[in-house]
């Protein structure tokens, strides 16, 4: 195993949440790679072994300890970029909505370049949503301008315009023109 990828591993652990089943698969993989000794160093791997990961604040511990070694810039970069792909290339009504929904809490978490998209989203009521879910028609008419917000966004994650650095903490390099979401966001919404 190299640092990237036990770098990954802290990353997907801590964005995964999923209880005590988590803390404990975890803690079973700290103890079969005695290779992390060398990517954290003596005292980091030491804290990681001797946690007690029975212990009801093991969770928040493990959390904090990762959040200080890993940075997650690159790795919300690769994931807001897979979401946004997800939203071209899934025929899946239902996970779609569900992409719209996580992409929507990132927003709210701080991604701002998002805003037309969780907008878009929000603004779809429940009622409305499950019409979507049984008329195709009415699901890529409706899909029409995320996808191409999607595409456009992809453009400038991809050729680092739009630099997430950290979670929820992005630059954005992009002209004042190109940032219609934030300055056109009406004439964007009304185009639908």
């Amino acid at each position: 195993m190299d640092q990237i990828s036990a770098e990954r591993y802290f990353y997907d652990f801590v964005k995964n949440k999923q209880g005590e089943q988590s803390i404990l698969n975890f803690e079973q993989w700290v103890y079969e790679h005695e290779e992390l000794e060398e990517i954290l160093g003596e005292k980091e791997y030491f804290e990681l072994i001797s946690r007690d990961y029975k212990d009801r604040f093991a969770y928040h511990q493990t959390e904090k300890q990762i959040r200080r070694l890993v940075h997650f810039g690159s790795f919300e970069q690769e994931r807001i970029t897979m979401m946004l792909n997800n939203l071209l290339t899934n025929e899946d009504v239902t996970e779609q909505l569900e992409t719209l929904e996580i992409l929507y809490e990132e927003y709210c978490g701080g991604y701002n370049f998002l805003r037309y998209i969780a907008l878009s989203y929000i603004v779809t009521s429940d009622e409305y949503k499950e019409v979507l879910k049984e008329d195709p028609s009415k699901f890529q008419s409706y899909m029409g301008g995320i996808k191409e917000e999607a595409v456009r966004l992809l453009g400038f994650l991809r050729s680092k315009e739009i630099l997430i650095y950290e979670e929820h903490e992005y630059s954005d390099y992009r002209a004042e023109k190109d940032r219609i979401e934030m300055h056109s966001i009406n004439e964007m919404l009304a185009a639908e």
